[in-house]
């Protein structure tokens, strides 16, 4: 009866005619309705919808007696699209997220966020409106005034600005929002913390008010890093420092008129010098010419020894470091240096110089100054205490004038520089040609030594606008970091830092650190609730009026400050609202990185508590490597100033428990990308493949497997070959894991370790081997070496070993043999584990994985994250790590490689096509070897391990056709090979060499189509 299920076909040789059976009916094929493409779109976005969304909506509720683990989030900026700088980032936050659910099934905290004040939306947002308005002006005008509204730009009020700037920050946290859900994060997007909400500005405020309740911050006039385009003060952080900027560079020499030291270089050296003639001149060097006619002062130290150098020609003495005299020779060989002229620095401490350009007679100081240094430039030091920060010291503690040479837009103002540099009013300082003409003046007045005009170095730009900052002095709010810095420093020494290296960084960075600057003049961002004497200029700075400012915040909103008004009053606590109208709402707004280094008071609904917390409020803080002197560091401070009482008492609690950090994307040629450059490839090109460059089309899982094989501890290449490696390690995964599900559609009952076979018992402790070693790696942050490792696996262990091997079992057994269950017994913990091990990186893959695998083995949980802590479900024994059978299969494995090696060389040569067709005997020089007696352990399995016919040990193997004989050392003994072509037929079920005669079953086969 089994045989009429048969397909036959009838051939005919001569006069005699045959029947030829298929037998591919009987074989146990694998069936699965896992597919090895990743699926359409609209099934991807479910599986993200029950991945993400769906799942962190469960473990919140459903964990709630569990211990939390909350990962913060550094809050992307709300402008623009997103690009693979944000997949990386975000990815690897949600791959720790998930580990932390799967093995210790913790509640995990993790709140979205997004950064919305600052100078790019301020910026976008006023052209926008801008714009608009001028189109609607030229809707209602006749010709002439079109053309004048085309010239004319309209002026926007504060609070149309900001209108403007919120709406714009809002649409771009919609679209960000959109694009982030693309990459499968397991959050709540709908939940986010924004910077510009109501709650979070006023919380920013209250810690504002701590910051002066703890006598930390102060207004001063002093020199800060100033960006002319976008015309604020700028922190630290936001700085990029340009090594290639090119500079003109000049030496400058100033007449010292103090009749002291033309005596005494007279007397004691006998120089023909004159006071008449002001012929001794100090030297000094800048790379800053537009600031000469801001000088004030010369340093020189104290410490350093002095000498001559002499142009005969003009009879010219100039006043020079002795250890840099010879260099300067070099640089203009019109001078000499004057023989045992020998000047000391405290000698010239005191002496008076003027400024011939300046036109004004003035006489200056020359200084101590402990910067100075003799190492280059001329040993002297040109001061202009408005314009640099050792200046500022030096002008504040000779009382010298602080004000400001330059306005906002970078241009010389008029009244602040003297009368011979007036024809440069209104010339900006950062334009080539006001420096050239500010040289040409110093040139009428013979005071230029030397011109470079391409001196190379390390220069700071605004990070924004990409164009060099200067030093301005100006009123400003700084931070008295200093106080803070030896509690902010004991904080850190307990914070974990990955990789190490930023347990340094970030120190050194607050160590650098005694101010930081918060007050911008924006008009997007958080007001500081600052009342100023209209008159006077001055603040008041009492704290019970801030208090209730920020009271009158809370119930107004921050755009209300920003409205025009005479009588504040509304605004004043009772004892002032008379005077309203003395007063004035100050303008400036708070440092964006104050703004982002709030964001910890959102980690907890008592903000007195997160104040004072003695603990870390996060587990880890993830973000670039560039956040070491940005948000982590805003971050630590604030966190400090909150916990302070009346001054004292700070606490030494960072927000994080542990920092990690990533680098930056990098394409093919290792540049960073950028969208100047046009070498950016956006997360949506990588997930949808197509365009330019062509690309393969990753999905979301495929996106996610490039980050966690990313090394991003440093910077990560991206381009068309990464991505394509990537995408066949997809395709690979997803044909694994079809193969183990379709072989496991009909396992009928596990079968007992002790039953198992040594390979069955040989993949289970690599198995738990791969399963041990990645828990390690992920606990350590390091994905990259979780997903090599299970390539590996994957490749070696898997199909290359044991599917290869086990192939023929699982299709030609009895379907309940026990062998065949034995591997499904194997197959289904190698499925378990892998599911377990990718589902923090491959979500949306292991679940449709977990779907197929819930029908197959009646799982009740819907969710691979929902099944307990590791150690409950996915852990495996330790008692499957079995040392004895790996090291057997050490030493089988070699011999398969030379046996493998035999076989290609008579397969090169034709003797024949497929393995199967051969036939293997093994014997020993040596009687009982070690390795004999491995290979009688596995006697029976031996065919099956080097894929032939029939392997033997100790059996002669003739044939006519060809015979091969090898004599290889193994371990120190020698193993003979022989390989000869299977003296038996094809068998037509298995394909094995095994059958007693052409088109007849073998054994085996016959016992299951025939029981």
């Amino acid at each position: 009866m089994l045989r009429q299920r048969f397909f036959v076909r009838s051939f005919s040789r001569g006069s005699q005619s045959y029947q030829k059976i298929n037998y591919s009916g009987t074989l146990h094929l694998p069936k699965t309705a896992f597919g090895p493409k990743i699926p359409k779109n609209e099934v991807c976005d479910e599986l993200i919808k029950i991945t993400s969304q769906d799942l962190y909506s469960w473990q919140t509720k459903n964990n709630a007696d569990r211990p939390t683990f909350t990962l913060h989030d550094g809050p992307p900026y709300a402008n623009g699209d997103l690009h693979l700088g944000h997949s990386l980032n975000k990815i690897l936050k949600d791959i720790i997220n998930r580990f932390e659910l799967i093995h210790n099934n913790s509640k995990v905290n993790y709140r979205p966020g997004w950064d919305c004040h600052g100078l790019p939306i301020e910026m976008k947002a006023t052209n926008m409106e801008t714009e608009i308005k001028k189109q609607k002006k030229k809707k209602s005008k006749n010709k002439d005034e079109v053309e004048k509204a085309n010239e004319e730009k309209p002026v926007l009020s504060a609070v149309e600005i900001r209108s403007a700037c919120r709406q714009l920050a809002q649409s771009m946290i919609d679209s960000q929002r959109q694009q982030f859900k693309e990459f499968a994060i397991m959050t709540d997007f709908e939940n986010p913390y924004i910077t510009m909400s109501h709650d979070y500005e006023i919380n920013q405020l209250r810690i504002f008010k701590k910051l002066m309740e703890n006598g930390l911050l102060s207004r001063q006039l002093k020199p800060v890093w100033w960006g002319c385009e976008t015309q604020t003060a700028l922190a630290e952080a936001e700085l990029e420092y340009n090594n290639d900027h090119k500079s003109i560079a000049i030496y400058v020499k100033f007449p010292v008129v103090s009749s002291k030291i033309y005596e005494e270089l007279r007397s004691k050296f006998k120089l023909n010098v004159q006071e008449s003639a002001q012929n001794v001149k100090v030297l000094i060097w800048t790379s800053t010419p537009w600031t000469i006619p801001a000088n004030k002062a010369v340093c020189v130290n104290n410490d350093l020894d002095y000498t001559l150098i002499h142009n005969e020609e003009v009879n010219e003495y100039l006043i020079v470091a002795e250890s840099l005299a010879e260099e300067l020779l070099k640089v203009n060989s019109s001078y000499e240096k004057v023989e045992g002229a020998r000047i000391t620095g405290d000698q010239l401490v005191g002496m008076k110089y003027f400024n011939p350009a300046s036109k004004d007679g003035i006489h200056h100081p020359i200084l101590h100054g402990s910067h100075v240094i003799a190492s280059a430039g001329s040993g002297l030091v040109h001061t202009a205490p408005a314009h640099g920060g050792e200046d500022f010291t030096i002008g504040k503690k000779h009382d010298l004038d602080i004000r400001s040479s330059v306005n906002g837009q970078g241009r010389y103002i008029k009244d602040n520089i003297p009368v011979g540099f007036h024809i440069l009013s209104n010339e900006k300082v950062t334009e080539s040609q006001t420096v050239r003409k500010c040289i040409e003046i110093l040139e009428e007045n013979d005071m230029v030594f030397n011109v470079n005009k391409t001196f190379k170095h390390s220069y700071p730009y605004d990070w924004r606008s990409k164009t060099p900052v200067i030093q301005r002095s100006t009123p400003q709010w700084f931070v008295n970091v200093e106080k803070i810095k030896p509690t902010a420093i004991e904080a850190l020494s307990k914070v974990i830092f990955y990789p190490e290296s930023g347990k340094n960084r970030l120190p050194s960075f607050i160590n650098n650190r005694n101010e930081w600057c918060i007050s911008r003049q924006r008009t997007w961002g958080v007001p500081l609730p600052i009342i100023y004497n209209k008159e006077t200029g001055e603040p008041i700075d009492d704290i019970a009026v801030v208090d209730h400012v920020i009271a009158r915040i809370d119930e107004f909103g921050t755009d209300q400050w920003f409205t025009e008004e005479q009588d504040i009053a509304r605004w004043l606590p009772q004892e002032l609202q008379e005077k309203g109208d003395l007063y004035m709402k100050g303008q400036d707004t708070m440092d964006v990185w104050f703004d982002s280094g709030t964001s910890w008071s959102t980690l907890n609904k008592d903000l007195e508590h997160s104040f004072r917390s003695e603990k870390p409020l996060a587990d880890v803080y993830l973000e670039g490597s560039d956040q070491h002197r940005g948000w982590f560091q805003s971050s630590l401070l604030n966190k400090i100033i909150a916990s302070g009482e009346n001054g004292v008492d700070f606490l030494p609690v960072a927000p994080f428990k542990k920092i990690i950090t990533h680098g930056f994307t990098l394409d093919s040629k290792n540049d960073k990308m950028s969208k100047s450059k046009g070498n950016i490839i956006s997360p949506k090109h990588a997930i949808e493949g197509g365009g330019k460059p062509l690309l393969p089309a990753l999905g979301t899982d495929g996106l996610r497997l490039w980050v966690a094989s990313s090394n991003y501890s440093s910077d990560v290449n991206v381009g068309t070959e990464v991505l394509t490696r990537v995408f066949e390690n997809v395709k690979k995964l997803r044909v694994t894991f079809k193969y183990m599900l379709g072989n496991l559609n009909d396992f009928s009952g596990t079968v007992a370790y002790e039953q198992l076979s040594p390979l069955d018992k040989y993949t289970l402790s690599k198995l738990f081997k791969l399963q041990k070693d990645c828990v390690e790696y992920y606990k350590d942050h390091n994905f990259s070496r979780v997903v090599s490792d299970i390539n590996h696996h994957m490749n070696v262990s898997l199909s290359s070993t044991y599917f290869d091997i086990s192939k023929d079992c699982l299709y030609t057994d009895a379907k309940d043999s026990v062998r065949r269950r034995s591997i499904q017994t194997v197959l289904k913990e190698i499925l378990k584990v892998y599911i377990g091990l990718l589902a923090p990186i491959q979500p949306l893959l292991t679940q449709e994985v977990w779907n197929e695998y819930r029908n197959l083995f009646n799982e009740e949980k819907t969710s691979p994250f929902m099944m307990g802590e590791w150690k409950d479900y996915y852990a495996l024994p330790e008692n499957l790590f079995n040392e004895t059978v790996e090291k057997e299969f050490d030493s089988i494995w070699s011999l398969r490689d030379q046996i493998y090696k035999v076989l290609e060389k008579l397969r090169e040569e034709g003797y024949y096509k497929n393995k199967l067709e051969t036939q293997v005997n093994l014997s020993f020089e040596k009687e009982g070897s070690k390795m004999e007696s491995i290979l009688r352990n596995h006697e029976q399995y031996l065919e099956d391990y080097f894929l032939v016919s029939k392997a033997v040990i100790g059996e002669s193997v003739v044939s006519p056709d060809y015979e091969s004989t090898s004599v290889i050392e193994l371990n120190g003994e020698k193993v003979i090979i022989q390989v000869s072509p299977s003296m038996d037929a094809k068998c037509p079920r298995c394909w094995k060499f095994n059958a007693p005669h052409e088109d007849h079953l073998c054994s085996k086969c016959d016992s299951v189509v025939n029981p």
